[in-house]
This record gives structure tokens, sequence and C-alpha cells, in this order.
């Protein structure tokens, strides 16, 4: 069902107290809704959108059914809007053409709901200018805001909202839910989907961003740290190059020397890539478990590394100096 409260997985505390404004009749004008990227936010305030202007609402949210919620899931109700940055960051004149449009007369009798999302990629002047609609909201009107770190955002901001909490999902529902996902579930082998489930830190979205990422990489990382080649080590650094989020770029290495660590010091259980295990087994034997320990906890460090690091030069000195020690 389109919008509905059913299809936010995992957040049984966020849809609760969302279900309470709603029941209640006091719809706070600012909330924020703030948790890891890729767990359910912004589907969750769709589903509240949805349910604030559905008719007939029921025990999960909007029915999908009556005017109002047809006309939301068709992406055109004149009472819905959304910011969204069109490049890096939402910015002032977003802000500004949001006041402008919530300065009119609402086309509809339902009330009007905004999404900003996410809205930590708010400039500090875009949300200084919306600190004013905070403040001084239209009648009617509700600021969903959606943010993955709410650290960003000014505390004058986030002291305007009512604070919606969601958690990092449990590793076998991200499994679960990545599998139902057309293209995913259909697409890889469920060893390497629970593989990247373990690796998502809770999160759905970046479980899928890990599939993409690591699509390949493993086998590659295996040869890479079972031989010294050079040529290859220099042909992995370079890709790295212009790799924004290091995270990603690091599952699937960091998988990989992690099962390797735990099978080199006679652990079997806990492997994540199981369908590599014959290779991984083969590769812990060319290091002591030390040595894997060390290695390990340098990929943990490249991980946690800036945007802005030598990310070519790293794994160059990662790999080199990985085949020069023991």
């Amino acid at each position: 069902m389109v919008g509905a409260f059913g299809g936010v997985r995992g957040q049984d505390r966020a849809v609760a107290l969302l279900l309470r404004y709603l029941e209640s009749g006091n719809v706070p004008a600012g909330l924020l809704f703030f948790g890891e990227e890729g767990i359910g936010k912004e589907k969750a305030a769709v589903a509240f959108v949805s349910a604030l202007f559905c008719r007939t609402r029921g025990e999960s949210g909007g029915c999908g059914t009556c005017r109002d919620c047809r006309v939301l899931a068709s992406g055109s109700h004149p009472n819905f809007l959304r910011v969204s940055p069109e490049n890096q960051n939402i910015l002032i004149d977003d802000i500004r053409r949001l006041q402008e449009e919530l300065s009119l007369k609402a086309f509809s009798d339902r009330p009007r709901a905004v999404v900003i999302a996410p809205a930590d990629r708010m400039t500090v002047q875009a949300a200084n200018a919306l600190l004013k609609t905070l403040e001084e909201p239209p009648p009617g009107t509700h600021l969903l805001l959606v943010a993955h770190r709410m650290s960003r955002l000014p505390p004058t901001i986030v002291s305007r909202c009512q604070k919606v909490s969601f958690s990092p999902l449990a590793p076998g529902l991200v499994e679960e839910i990545v599998t139902g996902i057309p293209g995913a579930g259909d697409r890889y082998p469920a060893a390497v989907i629970r593989g990247a489930a373990a690796l998502s830190g809770g999160s759905p979205g970046r479980a899928l961003e890990v599939l993409e990422e690591a699509e390949g990489e493993r086998e590659r990382w295996v040869r890479l740290l079972s031989s010294p080649d050079p040529a290859a080590i220099t042909s992995v650094a370079a890709s790295w190059k212009g790799a924004g989020d290091l995270s990603r770029k690091v599952a699937a290495p960091l998988s990989v020397v992690r099962d390797i660590s735990l099978l080199s010091s006679g652990a079997e259980l806990g492997i994540i890539n199981e369908d590599l295990k014959d290779a991984l087994r083969v590769a812990a034997g060319r290091k002591t478990p030390e040595g894997w320990g060390r290695a390990y906890r340098a990929l943990l460090s490249m991980s946690r590394m800036p945007p802005q690091a030598q990310k070519q030069l790293m794994v160059e000195a990662f790999l080199f100096g990985f085949h020069g020690k023991g």
C-alpha cells in the first residue's frame, strides 16, 4: 500500500510515536526525523504525510485508495512540497522559494506538509532562513526535516522541532529487506547479500551501496592479498583516486581481511564471505594471525580517514607495506 507505515521496517518506536501524534490531532509544526542514512526515515516521513492527508486513515496510516492518497502517490498533491539539494547543498534560494509557496493560499482543505531531505545539507544561510518559518509556520503547515547527521544542523533548528529517532536495523532484517528488492535479491547470491548486510551498519540503503561497490572487488582483494603483484596493486590503487565515501570503498577489503584474520586464528564461525571460504583459507596461510590482525586494524583506520585523504597513495602504502611485513 503506497505511503502506509507498514512499509517502514524495524522502526516500531518511531512509527508508534508518529501514530500517537496523528491520533491525538496535535501534530507538531516541526518534526525532525534523524538517524543513519538508508534506514527508512524519508519513507516514514512520506507515510506520515499520507496519513495526515488521508480522509479514511486506518491503523497503518493512509488508506492508499482515497482521492488524497492517490493524488499524493502520483506526486502531484498541491499541499505536499519537497525540498532537496539540486547539487551538493540546499541553498537559501531553495528555502526562499519554499517560503513564497507557503505564503500563497492552499489549493486543498487538507493540511500542508513539507519534506526537507536531507535537511543536514542545508547551508548555514538556508537554515537561518528556515528558522523563521519554524518559529512562525503558516496555519495548518507541517515541516518534516529528514537528517542523517543531526549534529550538522544548527541547534536553533533542532530545538524548534520534535525529534523522531530512527535506529539501525538488525543484520538479519537488512538481509531480508535487500533480498526482497527487485534487482538485488535476484542478482546477488545469498551469501553476498548476507555479507553486505553485516557490513551495512544496520542500513539497507548502505547494504545496496556495498553490493554495488563490492561486486567483483572481494575476489580482486583475495588475489591482491595472496600474491605481491605490483601492477595489480597500482591498478587497484588508481581506482580509489576519485572515491568519495571511503567507508563504501573499504567495505570489500575489510570483509575479506576480517574473514582471513578469523580463519588464520582457527575460527570457522562468523565468516561473512562464505562463498569464498576456500580461497580465504589458502590466503590465511600467508601471514601469522598477528599479521592479519595488523592488516585489519590498518583498513579500519583507512575507513575513518577524511574525504580529502590521498586515497591512491594510501592504498598503495597499505598493500606494498602488507607484502613487506610478516
